[in-house]
């Protein structure tokens, strides 16, 4: 992909640029940045090393999007399992919302990813209720609230998996809940209070709020516009097939249920509150840039769909009537592939269509755009890389289970060859015949 730009990019680069001369990120207005700062220092050591240029500013974002990447996988893995892991991960990592998010120097990207890292780490802490990993925990969300303030809507399934984690035996006390806490309320007072001179609850004070823009007659439709525009429809079609199938089966499907509903109450949560936003305060920059607000929501809608493939299995394991067994099979290879797979054709598609100007938006007014910066190779070579990537994510998902397969086939002859040896003596000159 190329570079991409908008005006965000532009500010958010002033304000790291001016971190290495002034040391502070300082805007063309003269006031500090009205956001909280740790994006931007996080930037200014590589511009020191790599050069003060854009593109390298952007080569930091790909990289925290491409940790993304590899946390959903992780987070995939202990909710649901490696199957649901792999497919998440390639989802999330070919759904353009996100690829643009990360070709384009936006401190998004650093939250989120310090947002997912927490939650891992969290649901560590409850599985092995250590108090060590609770800190930790508590450590890296002070880090992604320092860098956004959208970092607190990755609490919602935090407190979710929370209130679950008894089955683990997790310790539960006010002690803990200020461990985690601690380290927010630190960094806070240090940045807000001492070193910026600013309000101690400047980081919720954007001026978003403070100064805002408002809208009269925003569209209810807003959202689903937005996230079709920016993930496809295979995506959320798939959502729909998993969330129907977890509730057709719900006796089979019980804790698949749970963490589909901790899933879709974290995506349900921050939609209400961009919602409430738009209609309850008429506030212009929710709706227009929903593509940002709402981007926290993308890995449980990719956790969602992915999650297919483990409910598939785990279906077809417990079908005891073989026609039904084939019948089932044959749905859920037909739909649930096929919407999966559907999704990365999908977003392959939109990405080697729309290279110069992206917009992500209710229509053709009201958007959140991506402007081209700089053309990264020629389209057909970006063509190749694209579909060898998704051939690549294909591989991952059925290379493992194919191995499987033929290993168990050759074990098995092998172990049955060994009690009959006139078998195993044809086996034997058969292979040496091969080998020839």
């Amino acid at each position: 992909m190329g570079t991409y730009t908008n005006w965000d990019a532009k500010l958010e680069f002033e304000a790291a640029s001016n971190v290495l001369g002034l040391g502070f990120p300082i805007v063309t207005t003269g006031l500090m940045i009205n956001q909280p700062p740790l994006g931007f220092y996080t930037a200014a050591p590589v511009f020191q090393i790599f050069g003060l240029t854009y593109n390298n500013g952007v080569g930091l974002a790909t990289a925290f999007g491409l940790g993304s990447v590899a946390l959903v996988y992780t987070l995939g893995t202990l909710l649901y399992g490696k199957r649901t892991g792999i497919v998440a991960s390639g989802i999330f990592g070919l759904i353009p919302w996100h690829v643009y998010m990360s070709r384009i120097f936006l401190i998004d990207n650093q939250c989120l990813f310090l947002s997912l890292l927490f939650l891992c780490v969290g649901v560590f802490a409850f599985r092995s209720n250590s108090e060590r990993l609770v800190i930790g925990a508590g450590l890296v969300f002070a880090l992604a609230l320092l860098t956004k303030l959208f970092a607190v809507f990755m609490l919602v399934p935090l407190l979710l998996i929370y209130f679950k984690s008894r089955k683990y035996g997790f310790y539960r006390g006010f002690r803990r809940v200020l461990f985690f806490l601690l380290p927010s309320i630190v960094l806070q007072t240090i940045w807000f209070g001492g070193l910026a001179n600013q309000n101690f609850f400047g980081v919720y004070l954007s001026s978003d709020f403070t100064h805002p823009v408002l809208i009269a007659e925003p569209s209810f439709v807003f959202l689903p516009i937005i996230f079709v525009k920016s993930a496809g429809w295979f995506l959320f079609l798939a959502v729909f097939f998993s969330l129907a199938l977890s509730i057709s089966y719900r006796k089979q499907f019980e804790e698949y249920l749970r963490l589909d509903m901790v899933c879709l109450g974290t995506i349900a949560s921050i939609m209400v509150i961009d919602m409430l936003l738009v209609f309850g305060f008429h506030l212009t920059v929710p709706y227009i840039s929903a593509v940002k607000y709402n981007y926290m929501t993308l890995p449980f809608f990719c956790l969602l769909a992915a999650s297919l493939s483990d409910k598939g299995i785990l279906l077809l394991r417990t079908m005891k009537n073989k026609k039904k067994l084939y019948l089932t099979t044959v749905a859920l290879v037909g739909v649930g592939l096929t919407l999966l797979f559907g999704s990365l054709l999908e977003s392959l598609f939109f990405l080697n269509t729309w290279t110069g100007f992206v917009a992500f938006g209710v229509d053709s007014v009201v958007y959140y755009g991506f402007e081209l910066f700089s053309q990264a190779m020629d389209s057909g070579i970006l063509l190749v890389m694209h579909y060898a990537g998704f051939v690549l994510v294909v591989g991952a998902m059925f290379l493992p289970a194919l191995y499987g397969i033929v290993k168990k086939t050759v074990v098995g002859t092998s172990e049955h060859s060994r009690t009959n040896p006139s078998l195993h003596s044809a086996f034997l000159t058969k292979r040496k015949q091969r080998l020839k």
